[in-house]
């Protein structure tokens, strides 16, 4: 209708309740489900655009949708179209091309040509609003408007009030009342284009239940749960169990089991909210016969389900959450079923093990996660959903089953992009105002073997690396048997087994990370790269690896910051962190950007051992790295796990580790938070806090400088300190473990004196390590006789109190400097100051050592650190993340007590000039 001249019409004039058009909204994205429970009711739709769906129906029918439609928001009848004047007019459209530059098109457009209020007011004043309702009826207007429009919301509003109210006065010289809970609701759209008046026969919003009588953080809506169901095919039938593993208060469980009992949601509004009750066209017998017909129906059916209820789980890590679950099941009227509902709480965390117990056929998961803006911190999301999809599949294929869908909430693509479905369906749509993405489709539940376990010994005819590949076999059969028996996939393969085949091989489930040792300096380097090109090409043949899937660091000493920076030819759209198992735990390892994978699995056996001593304990993990072990600890179920570094980059890998197996980051604990990580200086953090912890693990660097305590850290000169003051914070019956890393390392007697110590290096070397030269030192430390002593100051690391209990303090500690670096570098002696030790370099440079053949070798293209982030081996940077070169240019002296006062005398040298005196002030 383009008339723009008033006219009095009567909208309803050749109205027939066998036939006449409804308009159905829905919440935008969700069309499609509405269809699908329109063609449930016999009725064929039509999507006219987003959010609407045109629909002819009868007297009948229209009672059965407000009955029974889960989907849709509202019911209107349509009265009206408007369609505004326009006019030509030209814009400037801004953006940017593809470098950069700015560009200013200019288009021809339409813009409306009228005032928009007035134009509203002449759109709802042509009708004779007398035909709707009467004088002693109230009404009330809602006006949608699209962006589009620019008008003032609240006038235009108005207006079409006052067009109405108008229309009354001039036929009978008064009005009906608005009112806030009217009779009648008169619902009017608007856009850029046109504007249409409904009457709004649903009254209020169909999403409503009368079920939610408590609600937690972020809720879903009822209607949005129902479509997504509908996209799920719960509606079929064809899933014979629904598990919510972050079930929230219910709604995905409500709507799912009242669907399936066939429960007429409507029947919760039919007290007084629909909008159709004073209606002239509306049949008060039909209606009441339809909603008794509606309610005998639920409660056979129900009586049904009970009989034969799904398998049903809800779970959720917050107990207001499985409580706020419990009382709106019990409000919805499925109190007969509730007894078969499995509802507890319980992290994602616990998800496997609940799964690996379930007997299902064809179970359908479906969850709405936190967006992040539920949890707080964001950058942790894209881990919990990632390990949501893992859980379940390992938690599935323990219980044997073979078939599953799943479906999930999102707030990003890139969140559910990490699920593992078979050819999956994405949606679009929306959570309130937040914009979400619903992924589902079948669980991909085929077994994936890692490389341990599918490798079979062949026959291999390689004349050129014949010798390689026979070692390489016979070593993956030996480490085969034992690796299924302890259920690992995470180890070392090959350790330069072979004398001119100088590498290091770790195997990652069905990754495969090599390291190049450096040859001797009499082999050419072209000699050395054919030998190294022999390895891969013999790891991928034996193996039976993509290139994609081999992972090569190969090192160089560098000069200045370059050892700092992150390899500048590296693959920015390569996949950066992949997923280890390990004893049911996941963790993210990444094979390129850094001197480390984030795992070191020489110490497998002992974060086992951390973890088994975990449960129901204070934890405290020390020089904690990407928080493996505290991530054990965690999964053991310890009562609470701090972790300390220095490096808040290190943590942030760490949480990602937690959030990627389920444990919930903000959990509490008693007064504080459960999870504690803190970048921090570890010998700064234990002198400064008095918590007290049972159980304690220490893995420090061999060797680092430390500005803070001006000198150097020596694993083996100062672990006496160390761990006195990790002493300090065990509890009485607490116990500490130590390891380190130095093939050299000797416990001080004093610790055997004052402790109960017991070494169990033997315990914690893994069978793929060779035992009669350790890799590592491990040592458990309690209390003895379980009785706790304070360590004294001098017992301390701290610089006054080691001067004042022994004079000479830096004469020895330059001298053990001066060792250091003759005995373990002595191949590197003119490269040591610009490149630092590495903490690898320290386990594997014995030039006596049949493991290690020497240093790394590396190219010099390719660094992995830097100055702010991942600077070196986490083992071997020091507190401060500066580098482990010692200070040469520092004087070398010694303290005498010269006139009652301490002074550092410098130790006399080739010059023949008098030492100059050096009065040490006391700190303040």
């Amino acid at each position: 209708m383009s008339s723009h001249t008033p006219v009095l019409i009567n909208p309803f004039e050749k109205f027939d309740v066998n036939d006449f058009e409804l308009i159905i909204t829905c919440a935008d994205g969700l069309e499609n489900a509405l269809l699908i429970e329109l063609d449930s009711f016999g009725l064929a739709g039509e999507i006219l655009r987003a959010g609407r769906i045109r629909v002819q129906v009868s007297l009948a029918n229209f009672y059965h949708i407000c009955l029974y439609s889960r989907v849709a928001s509202r019911v209107l009848l349509p009265i009206g179209e408007y369609h505004f004047k326009q006019k030509q007019a030209t814009t400037n459209q801004i953006s940017k091309d593809a470098k950069g530059r700015t560009v200013t098109r200019t288009l021809d457009t339409q813009i409306i040509d009228e005032d928009v209020p007035e134009a509203l007011y002449k759109f709802a004043a042509r009708y004779d609003w007398a035909k709707v309702f009467g004088l002693d009826d109230t009404f009330a207007i809602r006006l949608s408007t699209d962006k589009r429009l620019t008008v003032n919301q609240q006038f235009a509003t108005l207006r079409i009030k006052d067009a109405i109210a108008d229309n009354f006065n001039k036929q009978f010289g008064e009005r009906p009342d608005v009112s806030k809970t009217p009779d009648f609701h008169i619902f009017a759209a608007a856009n850029n284009k046109f504007a249409e008046l409904f009457l709004d026969l649903s009254g209020t919003s169909l999403h409503r239940r009368g079920y939610r009588v408590v609600n937690t953080a972020a809720p879903l809506k009822e209607n949005l749960a129902a479509a997504l169901l509908y996209e799920s095919n719960w509606h079929t039938g064809k899933h014979d169990a629904l598990i919510d593993p972050m079930c929230g208060s219910g709604t995905f469980i409500t709507e799912a089991l009242l669907m399936r009992a066939d429960y007429p949601v409507g029947l919760d509004k039919t007290t007084a909210e629909f909008g159709f009750y004073h209606w002239a066209y509306h049949d008060d017998v039909l209606w009441q016969e339809a909603v008794s017909r509606a309610s005998e129906r639920f409660h056979a059916n129900l009586d049904k389900l009970a009989q034969n209820p799904p398998t049903v789980i809800a779970l959720d890590a917050d107990a207001n959450a499985t409580h706020a679950c419990h009382q709106n099941l019990l409000a919805s009227g499925l109190a007969p079923i509730i007894s078969h509902i499995t509802l507890q709480q319980k992290a994602v965390s616990g998800l496997k093990d609940t799964l690996s117990k379930i007997r299902a056929d064809h179970p359908l998961i479906i969850t709405n996660p936190p967006y992040g803006e539920r949890l707080g911190e964001s950058d942790f999301i894209k881990p919990l959903y990632h390990g949501l999809g893992l859980s379940v599949v390992d938690g599935l294929m323990q219980a044997d089953v073979t078939r599953a869908d799943m479906a999930v909430l999102g707030s990003h693509v890139e969140h559910v992009d990490t699920l593992p479905i078979i050819d999956p369906k994405t949606l679009r749509c929306h959570n309130g105002a937040l914009t979400v993405y619903f992924r589902h489709g079948a669980l991909d539940l085929s077994k994936k073997d890692s490389l341990i376990e599918s490798f079979v010994k062949r026959e291999i005819s390689n004349e050129e690396s014949q010798e390689f590949i026979n070692r390489f076999q016979k070593n993956l059969a030996h480490l085969k048997k034992l690796a299924k028996t302890d259920d690992v996939t995470n180890l070392r393969v090959y350790d330069a087994d072979l004398p001119n085949y100088n590498v290091a091989i770790d195997l990652y489930d069905d990754k495969v990370h090599v390291q190049e040792y450096a040859p001797p300096k009499q082999i050419p380097a072209d000699v050395a790269k054919a030998r190294f090109n022999l390895v891969l090409n013999g790891v991928r043949e034996v193996l039976g690896v993509f290139r994609e899937d081999v992972f090569i660091k190969t090192r160089a000493r560098q000069s200045g910051n370059e050892q700092y920076t992150k390899n500048p030819n590296a693959d920015t759209k390569r996949k950066k962190m992949y997923v280890a198992r390990e004893h049911g735990a996941y963790l993210y390892v990444n094979f390129t950007d850094y001197l480390d994978t984030g795992l070191f699995i020489d110490h497998r056996n002992m974060r086992q051992i951390v973890a088994n001593a975990s449960r129901a304990k204070r934890v405290l993990n020390l020089f904690a790295y990407t928080c493996t072990a505290s991530v054990h600890a965690a999964m053991a179920g310890a009562r609470s796990v701090t972790s300390v570094d220095l490096s808040a980059n290190y943590l942030d890998w760490g949480k990602q580790n937690f959030a990627l197996n389920g444990l919930v980051l903000d959990a509490e604990y008693e007064s504080g938070q459960k999870y504690q990580f803190i970048a921090s200086d570890v010998f700064e953090w234990i002198k400064e806090h008095t918590e007290q912890y049972d159980v304690i693990f220490i893995d420090p660097p061999t060797f680092s400088n430390s500005k803070k305590f001006k000198g150097t850290f020596d694993v083996q000169r100062d672990h006496v300190a160390l761990i006195n003051r990790a002493m300090n914070r065990l509890s009485a019956d607490g116990v500490l473990y130590f390891s380190n890393n130095y093939t050299r390392f000797e416990l001080d007697e004093s610790l055997n004196a004052r402790y109960d110590v017991v070494c169990i290096t033997d315990k914690t070397i893994g069978f793929d390590f060779n035992p009669k030269k350790p890799i590592h030192q491990s040592y458990q430390i309690r209390h003895k006789n379980g009785k706790k002593t304070i360590s004294q100051p001098s017992d301390q690391f701290d610089a006054k109190a080691q001067i004042a209990d022994d004079e000479a303090y830096h004469a020895r500690r330059h001298t053990q400097k001066d060792e250091f670096k003759k005995n373990r570098f002595k191949d590197d002696s003119k490269d040591f100051k610009k490149s630092g030790a590495k903490r690898d370099d320290f386990k594997r440079r014995d030039k006596k050592s049949d493991d290690f053949k020497g240093g790394f070798r590396t190219n010099a293209k390719e660094s992995f650190g830097s100055t702010k982030d991942f600077k070196r081996d986490h083992r071997d940077r020091d507190f401060n993340g500066q580098t482990n070169t010692p200070k040469s240019d520092k004087p070398k002296v010694r303290y005498e007590k010269i006139d009652g006062k301490l002074v550092a005398v410098p130790i006399e040298t080739a010059q023949t000039d008098k030492p100059k005196k050096y009065t040490v002030k006391p700190k303040s």
